[in-house]
């Protein structure tokens, strides 16, 4: 459903006002709100605020949310980040019954333990958050980023460790490295660069177990070769009820603008084989997955190009198994550009009726757009905009999907906008 236009106010407090509370549709029953304004004063980031977040949102039990931001927190006079204003927050949103939500900063990287997290967060069963940053120390190198937890005491304090640092290798960019549970508890992650364990530097999947109470081990699952076996994996990982692994590759396959891979486990034997479910052709079915992908529950797969289509602006697609062990992909929605959405870059979540949600570019004003999928019984998909975003107050640039809670309601960040401009972003709910 598109959205209006959020008219700018000119006065701080109605802007304020305005921002957090919501602003309203054109059709009736929907509601678009902020939740909170991420940055600082006169677009200049606070010390100890977050700034900028990229990858979405993920509840606890208890209904509160958390995230991460790539900016912010501690100023750069004091870490290792040289070239931003912070480096990183890890964040958690509490409701507040009548207004904004609370938010209260329960990480700050420093650069020596991290810095610019830009993947989504992971928990446990045992309310344990896991996730990755982009770098350890001077993140000009863009080289390196370490996988982290945070588990909670008994009162409201997180204690940070890191598992693993990448090193040489690791994570060049958003969403390039990311980490996620199978079924039974084990812990895998992806990096886009592989220089120390594989001889093409085309990325893999590792993972990490636990050798004693404060100790981690890394083994490779997979090493990319970059042709067409795939390369540079991102986006999240999945798993089937076997512990098989699921993702995309940016590049490589069979025309080089990304796969669709399976890593399985060789039956009796600690080895793990890949299967490439899908070369993107880069023509109408797509090309150049940047997000993971998402199994609905008949044991189909559906994900999204940035690029490709019938308009070159990307697609969602849907792979679906065959008797014989082969996918078949068939493209759900092109995107258009033009007023609707275009590139989208999120992980795709399903409602309780079967529709699909996504951020991505693009929108009737150009800063990113909120999509919806609803299939029809034909076997049609209808595209409709849940919110397009003005890039003020409202946000700009969406970019972690959206997660939806037991009503339906839609949560998620934009990287910029809201009261802060530029170095800002805000957490935002939308109630269909």
């Amino acid at each position: 459903m598109t959205s209006k236009s959020i008219p700018l106010a000119s006065s701080a407090a109605v802007a304020i006002f305005a921002t957090l509370l919501c602003c309203v549709p054109s059709t009736a029953a929907q509601t678009y709100q902020v939740l909170y304004n991420f940055g600082g004063p006169g677009g200049v980031i606070n010390t100890f605020v977050g700034a900028i977040p990229f990858s979405g949102v993920v509840f606890d039990h208890d209904g509160n949310l958390y995230g991460t931001t790539a900016s912010g927190g501690i100023p750069s006079s004091f870490n290792n980040c040289d070239s931003y204003p912070g480096c990183g927050t890890v964040f958690e949103l509490t409701p507040n019954q009548g207004g904004p939500w609370r938010a209260k900063f329960i990480h700050f990287f420093q650069g020596s333990d991290g810095a610019n997290p830009t993947s989504p967060l992971m928990f446990d069963s045992q309310g344990n958050l896991y996730g990755t940053s982009n770098c350890p120390r001077d993140c000009a190198s863009l080289l390196g980023g370490v996988v982290y937890q945070l588990s909670p005491d008994s009162g409201s304090n997180w204690t940070f460790s890191v598992l693993y640092g990448f090193g040489e290798a690791g994570c060049n960019g958003y969403g390039t490295c990311s980490v996620a549970f199978d079924p039974f508890g084990h812990l895998y992650g992806s990096e886009i660069l592989g220089f120390s364990d594989c001889f093409a530097s085309a990325g893999e999947i590792i993972a990490l177990d636990q050798a004693a109470l404060s100790s981690w081990y890394r083994l490779v699952v997979h090493c990319f070769d970059g042709g067409t076996g795939g390369g540079d994996p991102t986006g999240t990982l999945a798993f089937d009820g076997q512990g098989s692994i699921y993702g995309v590759t940016i590049g490589g396959g069979s025309s080089g603008v990304g796969t669709v891979y399976k890593i399985a486990r060789k039956p009796g034997s600690p080895r793990w084989t890949e299967t490439v479910l899908y070369s993107f052709q880069g023509g109408s079915d797509g090309a150049n997955p940047e997000a993971g992908v998402a199994f609905d529950s008949m044991g189909n797969l559906y994900g999204t190009t940035s690029q490709g289509g019938s308009a070159n602006m990307g697609t969602v697609y849907k792979l679906t198994p065959q008797s014989n062990g082969t996918w078949t992909e068939s493209v759900l929605y092109s995107f258009q550009g033009s007023g609707d959405a275009s590139a989208p870059n999120s992980t795709l979540s399903f409602d309780t009726a079967g529709d699909l949600y996504g951020t991505a570019a693009g929108g009737a004003h150009g800063h990113g757009a909120v999509f919806k999928l609803t299939p029809s019984p034909g076997g049609q998909w209808t595209e409709t905009l849940e919110y397009s975003f003005t890039g003020g107050l409202d946000g700009d640039t969406p970019s972690g999907g959206v997660t939806l809670d037991a009503s339906g309601n839609l949560y998620g960040t934009t990287q910029m906008g809201g009261i802060y401009g530029q170095n800002g972003g805000v957490a935002f709910e939308i109630t269909p």
